[in-house]
């Protein structure tokens, strides 16, 4: 996660209200959860397409050579 400084708009002291503050957080920490479970659900579906490809490729190959015990 990348970390921001926060600058939001300051009083005459100098001081930022708590509330401008932790909404500006809050939405901040929204938009990183977002993208995080977007790349997350993406690479859940390649996870799904490997392991698919992996299946169907160990599938046929176990059609390819014939079975020595029933020579034997």
């Amino acid at each position: 996660m990348r970390v921001e400084k926060l600058r939001c708009a300051a009083d005459d002291n100098g001081l930022v209200p708590a509330g401008q503050y932790f909404a500006r957080l809050a939405r901040g920490l929204e938009h990183a959860n977002a993208r995080e479970s977007a790349h997350r659900a993406a690479l859940d579906e390649e996870d799904r397409r490997l392991e698919a490809r992996y299946r169907r490729a160990s599938a046929s190959r176990s059609n390819t050579f014939e079975d020595t015990r029933a020579i034997a």
